[in-house]
């Protein structure tokens, strides 16, 4: 008597990549959500009205970024590396070498 094996068959994971490929409202694959825009639009608002606070007091644009709002600071490094450890091999240690 002979077993006939099962055909192989594609597991959850294979539907849900699949769905996810073919996802979207012309079958084009994963779309980014609303989130996404929503939150490009107020970071480019908060720049647009910065830029025009900035005006207003005789500067060209906001402050972005760190050397702007604080030159001359000097982050501290986030790692230190420590200088190498050197072991020597013990008296003990150097006869059963020998």
């Amino acid at each position: 008597m002979s077993i006939m094996a099962t055909p192989p068959q594609a597991s959850d994971i294979d539907d849900i990549h699949r769905e996810d490929e073919n996802s979207g409202h012309n079958g084009s694959g994963y779309e980014r959500d609303e989130t996404d825009t929503a939150l490009h639009q107020l970071v480019r608002h908060l720049g647009a009205d910065g830029d025009r606070r900035a005006a207003r007091v005789g500067r060209r644009r906001a402050r972005r970024t760190l050397a702007d709002m604080a030159p001359g600071y000097e982050r501290q490094p986030i790692l230190r590396m420590a200088p190498g450890i050197v072991f020597e091999a013990s008296e003990q240690a150097r006869g059963y070498a020998a």
